[in-house]
């Protein structure tokens, strides 16, 4: 077995294996227990030491690497056992074996990357040599422990991996944020500037108006960015941050009117959620601005439709009156918005006072 040296130690420096707090304690019990050894160990192969993730009997958590028979077993395809480690060669001379703690007995299954790079063994030892060596049964114990370390270890990799992809997910989107919150600034501040600099009143007044609606949006992509909104919002939750929001503006200006909200608990896409933000936001200032009273806002869904109802105590909108036909800026961008799924925005005249109705398709409806 051949690989590049510095990429197998890379590739145990990334499972972040070395010095943890993994607990392997039961992995050497039962390979002591099964194998009949007094030590057990779980070792990894660093550039200069080995480090053991757990072991019994033998007393020590390191060794330096010129005295590891682990890494003579490494370069072994699979079960690497020694029947005698005073009579090897390789280890005869070794501190550990010429000396104390006089061992004499080695077996070892190897701990393998995902791809293919050893790492290090599940090894058992004992102080009396053992000429038969393993028998089958205790070789395939040993595999299937260094299996299990292993797996352990992957799932380790796969969290922390998961972990740094969300922390950049999270930057990313931070960052995101941040752009669409200095653009939406910028086009608020420009409008503004533009409506100040331009002499036709009605002009202006509509400048005022966009600028005001584009500081609405910057509002609301704050509220998602805040909430750490998913895939999906509930609509209800919502809303009442947006309409808590009015109501504490209104406090200092219209201080006997406010917004009520009644919704219903509807999941809906965040990536258009600001449509039903804006489409509310409008219908309620359209009812602060030209009613009266309390403005209440109700949300529900029948049948695969989403319904919106703002209304407030005012006498009501004059019979001439059609949202389809209205030239004003706000209703033209309401019904821009109500379109985009496939619902529309009519006047319940059945009520005394002011009531606009509108209704969309609901996701799963399309």
């Amino acid at each position: 077995m051949t690989w590049d040296e510095a990429e197998r130690v890379e590739a145990l420096h990334n499972y972040g294996v070395l010095d943890s707090d993994l607990d392997f304690d039961g992995i050497v019990k039962i390979a002591s227990h099964i194998c009949r050894t007094p030590i057990a160990v779980v070792n990894f192969v660093d550039a200069t030491r080995q480090w053991f993730g757990a072991e019994c009997g033998l007393g020590v958590r390191e060794t330096p690497l010129d005295v590891s028979i682990c890494a003579h077993a490494i370069l072994q395809p699979d079960i690497f056992v020694i029947p005698d480690l005073a009579k090897d060669p390789r280890f005869g001379c070794n501190p550990l074996v010429a000396g104390d703690p006089n061992l004499r007995f080695y077996g070892g299954a190897l701990l393998t990357s995902s791809n293919g790079l050893p790492l290090g063994t599940v090894c058992v030892l004992d102080y009396q040599p053992r000429p038969m060596g393993l028998t089958d049964e205790e070789e395939d114990t040993l595999r299937a422990l260094a299996r299990q370390v292993m797996n352990q270890l992957e799932l380790r990799l796969a969290i922390r991996e998961k972990e740094a992809l969300v922390r950049e997910k999270e930057l990313l989107v931070a960052e995101a944020h941040h752009r669409v919150s200095n653009s939406l600034q910028m086009v608020q501040s420009l409008l503004t500037l533009q409506s100040r600099q331009t002499i036709d009143p009605e002009a202006s007044q509509q400048l005022q108006a966009s600028a005001q609606r584009v500081n609405t949006f910057g509002l609301m992509h704050e509220h998602l960015y805040r909430s750490g909104a998913g895939i999906e919002v509930d609509l209800a939750v919502y809303l009442a941050t947006l309409i808590e929001d009015q109501n504490k503006a209104l406090a200092s200006t219209l201080g006997h009117r406010r917004i009520a909200l009644h919704a219903e608990a509807i999941q809906w896409p965040t990536s258009e959620v600001a449509t039903v933000g804006l489409i509310v936001f409008e219908l309620a200032t359209n009812a602060l601005k030209y009613g009266e009273g309390l403005v209440t806002v109700r949300v529900s869904k029948v049948e695969g439709l989403l319904f919106i109802v703002v209304e407030d105590e005012g006498a009501g909108i004059p019979i001439s009156f059609e949202p389809e036909e209205s030239r004003g800026l706000g209703m033209r961008l309401i019904r821009g918005l109500v379109s985009t799924r496939g619902g529309q925005v009519a006047v319940d005249r059945s009520k005394r006072h002011t009531a606009f109705v509108v209704t969309m398709e609901m996701p799963e409806a399309r």
